[in-house]
């Protein structure tokens, strides 16, 4: 699912290997050189100086490892030094082996003291939280490194000079390696804000390279409304669909991950603080939220911090959308569908919420709803008898109540479903 980015971690590279030969006849060779010293190149940490005296003009120059292991090839070497960037096998103990090389063959190696390729212990993460403003903060544990078995050696450089624990980020789409170093001992760091995705790791450094925690994956936060009613129905649920989920490697899929946790907040309108209105589960197929209407309301929709091993994301908060609510008719209509001319007809009405309004009996003309007859509405309900006339005619009525507020939440005039009566 994820992706997988190379060349993390600045380090001596792992060892190359070659089968050892049998040696030469050193009896038969020329003289051997003496005094062979190590250290590390005051320019570049990384590669490794060897000096030695005596010997020809002419050498070869190799590592060596007290296991018995594989040792690297040999290097070509004029003069009496020799520098290489070496590819070594850590956690050994090693050494230089230098020999004179001649018409009449090698000389017999000299050899400098041992000495360690011990990495830093890499460092174990145990939070990372992205922050308001994009940045991310990080917490670890530090690792002790390897027992140094040669205390002392020419390659052990005091921790003030290279020891180091940092944080290393990578950003796309631009691919801009940064690193932040801290001093020994420090365990928490915040990153600044940088281009997401980025990946994230906390180095140890020491005079061989560097050990790396597990990466974390910091990525943006997509939570969008995909579906929502157009209107309410006072009383009645409404569907909200929506989708929350990671962006993929910059991508137009989303990672969905699991467990991820939608707040639904309301509020009356622009001039009232957003309000908790529920705490729900998006799981790969989005979420449904059916909340109640009970009045005109703009939702959205907020997503904390969330992590799900290796990604992180930081919170986010959905666009907002007003959905208003109509009220709700139980009851409107005549208690007959037909009636002979004069009859008196009884008109009912239970409208939700029960509040005490003007309405009105309304019959449609062809085009438009006309008011015929003002209907007093007490607490929501209201019967009101009606003399039927118009002999032969069928007539298409629906009662409508104006706008009305619930607890300060408002109510948009309705009108009632519609109903006939046919006049004899």
């Amino acid at each position: 699912m994820r992706r997988t980015v190379a060349g993390v971690i600045t380090a001596v590279l792992l060892a190359a290997t070659q089968t050892t030969t049998a040696g030469p006849a050193w009896a038969a060779g020329p003289a051997a050189p003496t005094d062979v010293q190590v250290g590390w190149n005051d320019a570049d940490l990384h590669v490794m100086h060897t000096s030695w005296s005596g010997g020809g003009s002419d050498s070869k120059v190799r590592i060596e490892y007290q296991d018995g292991s594989v040792p690297t090839a040999w290097s070509a070497a004029s003069g009496n030094e020799f520098f290489r960037h070496w590819a070594v096998q850590y956690g050994k103990v090693a050494r230089v082996a230098v020999v004179t090389t001649g018409t009449a063959g090698d000389s017999a190696p000299a050899y400098s003291p041992w000495f360690d390729t011990n990495l830093a212990g890499a460092p174990k993460l145990t939070a990372a939280v992205p922050q308001a403003d994009g940045s991310l903060r990080l917490t670890w544990t530090n690792t002790a490194a390897p027992a140094d078995t040669t205390p002392g050696d020419p390659l052990d450089l005091p921790p003030a000079q290279v020891g180091k624990v940092g944080v290393k980020i990578w950003t796309s789409p631009d691919g801009k390696d940064e690193w932040f170093p801290y001093a020994l001992g420090t365990t928490a760091a915040v990153v600044p804000p940088r281009p997401h995705p980025q990946l994230t790791w906390v180095l140890a450094t020491n005079e061989w390279g560097s050990a790396a925690s597990a990466e974390i994956h910091y990525d943006d936060m997509k939570l969008f409304v995909t579906k929502a009613s157009a209107y309410g129905v006072f009383g009645k649920p409404m569907a909200i669909r929506g989708m929350a989920g990671a962006v993929e490697n910059s991508g137009p899929d989303l990672f969905t991950g699991s467990n991820i946790q939608v707040t639904m907040q309301t509020r009356a309108n622009a001039s009232q603080p957003w309000a908790y209105a529920g705490r729900y589960e998006s799981n790969p197929h989005g979420f449904l939220i059916e909340p109640v209407a009970v009045g005109g309301r703009e939702y959205r929709f907020y997503v904390p911090a969330w992590r799900y091993d290796p990604v992180v994301t930081g919170q986010v908060i959905s666009a907002s959308r007003y959905i208003p609510t109509l009220a709700d008719f139980a009851v409107a209509g005549f208690n007959v569908t037909s009636a002979q001319v004069g009859q008196m007809v009884k008109l009912t009405v239970d409208v939700r919420p029960g509040g005490t309004v003007k309405g009105a009996l309304q019959r449609w003309d062809g085009k438009y709803w006309r008011s015929v007859l003002t209907v007093p509405v007490v607490k929501g309900k209201a019967v009101l008898y009606v003399r039927a006339a118009g002999r032969g005619t069928t007539t298409t009525y629906r009662v409508a109540v104006p706008g009305m507020t619930y607890y300060g939440l408002p109510i948009q005039t309705t009108g009632s479903r519609s109903f006939t009566l046919t006049v004899r």
